[in-house]
């Protein structure tokens, strides 16, 4: 898994709740203490939510939510 996948995933499990991709994209520059490329947030949102394992869900244009928090939600 790249390192911006896992920033950007421990960022939406953080949050326990949908957040907008630049809300993420700032979460995950927090957490790595570093600036990171927006096209490369961007792409780890679009690989997290294709796929039969499924990391993030996308709730609305441009707004995601961590699949855990999904499948609680909706039980």
């Amino acid at each position: 898994m790249s390192p911006v996948l896992e920033t950007v995933t421990l960022a939406l499990e953080l949050a326990g709740e949908p957040m907008r991709a630049r809300e993420i994209h700032a979460a995950a520059c927090d957490l790595a203490g570093e600036p990171l490329l927006w096209k490369s947030v961007k792409a780890a949102l679009a690989a997290g939510t294709s796929g039969s394992s499924q990391r993030f869900r996308r709730v609305h244009h441009g707004v995601y939510q961590f699949a855990r928090d999904v499948r609680r939600s909706t039980s």
